[in-house]
């Protein structure tokens, strides 16, 4: 419900700047909002200095501990995310021919917009809540899936998905064994991994050759 109110707040915002491009005003809304949010993260974790080392563990991400509870409290929205994404899919693919291409068409981008941002931010709401904030999968799954599976939406979300779990594997193996017996966080080696590789992704991406 957080995620989808934040989400909510930063399309709300965006749909009311009429100025900027809709990209740009929903990067700098949710630029915006991330700001306010984790401004409210940092006053919890100060009010709750005897919760502190769990927050902190939780805000880098891991698996530590995690089982088949948490599975089945994340599961359904997840489900629901990655169902509703690929109920998108065809209109998702004529969008990336263009907004005034789809306009043409008689496709509503404000909606098909309002949707596949709800849809994400619900998947993502589910992931954090199994593992806590671990960044760079959610951009380097899909990357890798394109290049796999095409840019055809009904094969690329699957393709991200199965992509993006198997980086958290990946990275959840090297934080176990990269400093036994200790067991970093994952997001900690999800960022010193992921951030190289993506900006060696939009290198190559500028040159012609990637993404």
């Amino acid at each position: 419900a957080g995620a989808l109110a934040s989400a909510a707040v930063v399309y709300g915002v965006a749909a009311v700047n009429r100025r900027a491009a809709p990209t740009a005003a929903l990067l700098l809304a949710g630029t915006a909002v991330g700001s306010f949010l984790a401004a409210i993260v940092s006053l919890i974790v100060a009010l709750n200095d005897k919760d502190l080392h769990t927050i902190f563990f939780w805000l880098l991400g891991g698996f530590g501990g995690k089982g088949w509870p948490d599975l089945a409290t994340s599961f359904p929205p997840a489900f629901i995310a990655i169902s509703g994404a690929l109920l998108l899919a065809k209109p998702l693919d004529i969008l990336g021919a263009g907004e005034e291409a789809a306009g043409i068409l008689g496709l509503n981008v404000s909606l098909l917009r309002a949707l596949a941002v709800a849809a994400a931010s619900l998947g993502a709401a589910a992931a954090v809540a199994a593992g806590g904030v671990i960044g760079f999968v959610g951009l380097l799954g899909p990357h890798f899936a394109r290049l796999i599976v095409g840019s055809l939406h009904r094969r690329l979300i699957p393709a991200s998905a199965v992509t993006g779990a198997i980086l958290l594997m990946l990275a959840d193996a090297l934080s176990r064994s990269v400093a036994a017996p200790l067991e970093l966080p994952v997001g900690i080696v999800t960022a010193l991994l992921g951030a190289p590789i993506f900006l060696r992704l939009l290198a190559t991406s500028r040159q012609g050759r990637g993404l």
